[in-house]
């Protein structure tokens, strides 16, 4: 419970905005033909007068590897990463560890291999323009979640080569893309498919354990076609008899301003709220200012309000 609360807390206001300013605002978040070794990563002031940490309270992460094209009979492509965080908000004992430790190999019809920890199942429910939702942490096995896996990709996904799967994109030739993936920890299979059709996204995923079974959804609109900097987007997921819902829009201003808005029903905790979001990137630095509101707490039939908060972030990437 702990652990949900504050990766709520940490990533609910922020990440839909944070990944929609690469998407809306020219962030820094632009993929590059790297052949060889490769770093990244931010260095952040996260501002809240609510976090039991402090109000202010400085993070940094890196991820880094190497990874390159080869002519193989076997395969195409070889890469191996992993990441480092000093707030690692999936599980806070793991701070200041080397995490996501993974590998790939490109093995043919754009068809990947992966292997180690990875949240390579999550294609296809990466924060992406189409998406105005922050996480929907279900269960030990999550789509975003960095169990020990065998996966396999394959469809028009046009990778990153970076085992950063905050965001995806699907090729023209061939809009659509599938993972199958089995976690050695837990005996679960998640299985996807996300297809483009015009300028709406599609992916729906199930993942099936020896417990239970969760069924999610998502859909995004990219109305740049109508001449409007934005996007609208639902996530739902569905497990025990529960419905999570998360729906949002953004909207940029020009390429360094963004707005962004969205609310979730019956997170995993039980809260609904509303977030919105002001972002501010130029160049390799990002200005953000959030809001929570309306924030309630229904269990066993009561009803708890609230307060509005408000926090703020200052992060530099490199």
């Amino acid at each position: 419970m702990k652990r949900i609360k504050e990766m709520k807390m940490l990533t609910g206001a922020s990440i839909l905005a944070m990944m929609a300013t690469s998407a809306f605002a020219g962030g820094h978040e632009v993929v590059e033909d790297k052949n060889g070794m490769y770093l990244n990563g931010n260095v952040e002031i996260y501002i809240d007068e609510t976090y039991p940490e402090g109000t202010i309270n400085p993070r940094a992460e890196a991820f880094f590897g190497y990874e390159t094209a080869i002519d193989h009979p076997l395969a195409s492509w070889v890469g191996a990463g992993a990441r480092f965080d000093t707030n690692y908000s999936l599980d806070r004992t793991k701070d200041n560890k080397i995490q996501e430790i993974q590998m790939g190999a490109e093995i043919g019809y754009n068809t990947r291999l992966f292997m180690g920890n990875t949240d390579v199942q999550r294609l296809g429910f990466a924060k992406t323009s189409k998406i105005g939702a922050p996480v929907i942490i279900t269960n030990h096995n999550s789509r975003i979640d960095h169990n020990t896996k065998v996966a396999v990709t394959f469809g028009g996904w046009d990778y990153n080569d970076e085992f950063k799967f905050n965001t995806y994109k699907l090729n023209k030739e061939m809009p659509y893309g599938g993972v199958l993936a089995y976690d050695l920890e837990t005996n679960a299979l998640y299985a996807s498919a996300t297809a483009r059709i015009a300028i709406v996204d599609v992916s729906y995923m199930i993942i099936e354990n020896d417990v239970e079974t969760q069924t999610g959804m998502s859909a995004g609109i990219n109305l740049r076609p109508f001449g409007i900097a934005g996007g609208l987007g639902i996530e739902q997921w569905e497990d025990a008899g529960n419905t999570r819902t998360d729906y949002g829009a953004m909207y940029s201003l020009n390429r360094n301003v963004l707005l962004a808005a969205h609310r979730v029903e019956g997170d995993d905790v039980g809260f609904t709220h509303n977030y919105f979001s002001v972002l501010h990137t130029k160049n390799d630095v990002e200005l953000g200012l959030h809001y929570h509101q309306g924030k309630s707490l229904t269990m066993r039939g009561r009803t708890i309000d609230i307060d509005d908060s408000l926090k703020a972030t200052i992060k530099y990437k490199f």
